[in-house]
């Protein structure tokens, strides 16, 4: 190693030569494109599930922003250049917009013009029932070039219920058009009174959830932090998966 000598007020010091450049980690999710869709919302109408705890009303739409909101932050940090699809009435339209957005960012996932793919776009929901002790965790796809990403996110996710209502192989919008490879997540059911709840004190809204609850298996926690972070995992163990391209059905 060689050794220079710098002067400190006429102080000969011999120090060793050393250059350091700061190492960005490297992890899956680095330069991907993620599109992100918060399920239902663009209307007053369009809520999806809802729920009423306390006298406190909730609604999926309002579920879904804040999961899709810290979800952004959460993926950004591993490295990834995040989309979140308009709340547009249609879904298609939300599809466009998400897939317009991917494609005017440029390789260092700035606004640029290199017409890029989204490497995977997910639409974000959580799902509904007439019985308020129901829960479970599903996702949905639609072609086979989907299964992979939703199963990836399913296994992840299923921990958040331990109750698995499997991968459901349809249409519903989000997961046709643009040919993007995509999926929908419906971790856990917000008609679930103690979801709901969950979800409440995630808010700062509760202090804390029924015994009741707890009794039943349900832990007390920051709920949509947990499913943040299981979201990270599914889509994290996805791209680990993948070898070659990027992104977008071949």
């Amino acid at each position: 190693m060689k050794k220079v000598h710098i002067s400190f007020l006429g102080l000969a010091v011999a120090v060793p030569f050393l250059i350091t450049q700061a190492v960005t980690p490297v992890t899956p999710l680095a330069g991907k494109i993620i599109a992100l869709d918060a399920g239902h919302g663009s209307s007053e109408s369009d809520t999806g599930a809802t729920n009423e705890i306390n006298g406190i009303a909730i609604t999926e739409a309002d579920l879904n922003v804040d999961v899709v909101t810290a979800l952004a932050v959460k993926l950004t940090e591993q490295g990834a250049h995040v989309v979140i699809a308009g709340r547009f009435p249609a879904r298609r339209d939300r599809v466009n917009d998400a897939a317009a957005k991917c494609a005017a960012l440029d390789m260092d996932g700035v606004v640029g013009a290199d017409n890029r793919k989204c490497d995977v776009l997910v639409s974000v929901h959580h799902n509904g029932n007439i019985e308020p002790t129901h829960d479970g965790t599903l996702t949905i796809y639609t072609q086979n070039s989907d299964k992979p990403l939703a199963k990836a996110l399913y296994d992840s996710l299923l921990s958040l219920t331990n109750k698995p209502e499997g991968m459901l192989n349809g249409g519903y919008g989000m997961t046709v058009y643009k040919n993007l490879v995509s999926a929908i997540t419906e971790a856990y059911y917000i008609t679930n009174d103690c979801e709901a709840e969950l979800y409440l004190y995630s808010k700062g809204q509760l202090t804390d959830i029924n015994q009741s609850c707890k009794n039943n298996g349900y832990t007390l926690e920051n709920r949509i932090d947990r499913e943040v972070g299981l979201q990270v995992e599914g889509l994290s163990s996805y791209f680990s998966s993948q070898t070659g391209g990027k992104g977008g059905r071949k």
